[in-house]
């Protein structure tokens, strides 16, 4: 009895391993006081987070001083994210900064634990309303 259990929880988990990891993602590009903006709304893990680094990397170039994250809607971030975030910090060190506007809960307590909010390069803005000031900034 327990070998033909074992067969059919193999056959289950090979079967989950086959489909593709669903996207609980949402992006929307726009562009805000001359730099990306990148709105996402959903969850942000390790699979997500394949989708949402293209969506990044095809807004950065070399020119590109500043990226913004509009997160109000991002219900969940995990280490897969958190990664992403500092990497795309990396990329843009020595030029530019990453902000990330509306963070709140879980997400916002995670980049604050974890020190990213602290990081040089990495601003945090409640809403749209602080970012012109901080843009303005990068034209001086």
């Amino acid at each position: 009895m327990p070998e033909s259990r074992d067969r059919s929880s193999k056959s289950f988990d090979q079967a989950a391993q086959s489909r593709p990891p669903a996207t609980r993602l949402d992006t929307e590009v726009s562009y805000r006081f001359g730099v990306p903006l990148i709105y996402v709304s959903g969850e942000l893990d390790h699979d997500s987070a394949r989708y949402l680094r293209g969506v990044i990397a095809q807004e950065l170039n070399e020119q590109t001083r500043a990226l913004l994250l509009e997160v109000s809607q991002l219900g969940y971030m995990d280490s897969g994210g958190l990664s992403l975030m500092f990497e795309t910090l990396a990329t843009l060190k020595d030029r530019g900064w990453l902000g990330m506007i509306g963070a709140k809960g879980g997400v916002q307590k995670l980049i604050e634990l974890t020190g990213l909010a602290d990081r040089p390069g990495f601003r945090i803005f409640p809403d749209l309303k602080g970012v012109q000031a901080a843009v303005a900034d990068l034209q001086d």
